[in-house]
């Protein structure tokens, strides 16, 4: 099961992730990170992975979206609290070098 809630602190969104996020759960997650970086208030952008176990192909395909929207925005995007498990598949997929990587806030 997948769940997230987003946090705004002045120009910041932090959206912490909880679960397992999988192709059922993207739709909606897709639309509502969308419409964060699209907010003229929101000029970065903080992915919490502490309690995501797992994500899957569709996941990390609305990571590099997400990546690029804030890229044509002139906005950041960053990853906090990656686990060891969601971390392997980071680098399995290359993406360490995307993202900022921090491992707390």
């Amino acid at each position: 099961m997948f769940q997230y809630e987003i946090n705004r602190e002045n120009d910041k969104a932090i959206v912490h992730l909880n679960g397992s996020l999988s192709l059922r759960d993207t739709p909606k997650f897709r639309t509502d990170l969308k419409t964060l970086i699209d907010s003229p208030e929101v000029q970065e952008l903080v992915l919490d992975f502490k309690n995501l176990s797992y994500l899957d192909s569709s996941g990390i395909g609305i990571l590099l979206h997400s990546y690029s929207w804030t890229k044509e925005k002139k906005k950041q995007v960053r990853i906090i609290h990656l686990s060891a498990e969601v971390r392997t598949i980071f680098t399995v997929a290359n993406l360490l070098d995307i993202f900022q990587l921090k491992e707390e806030t």
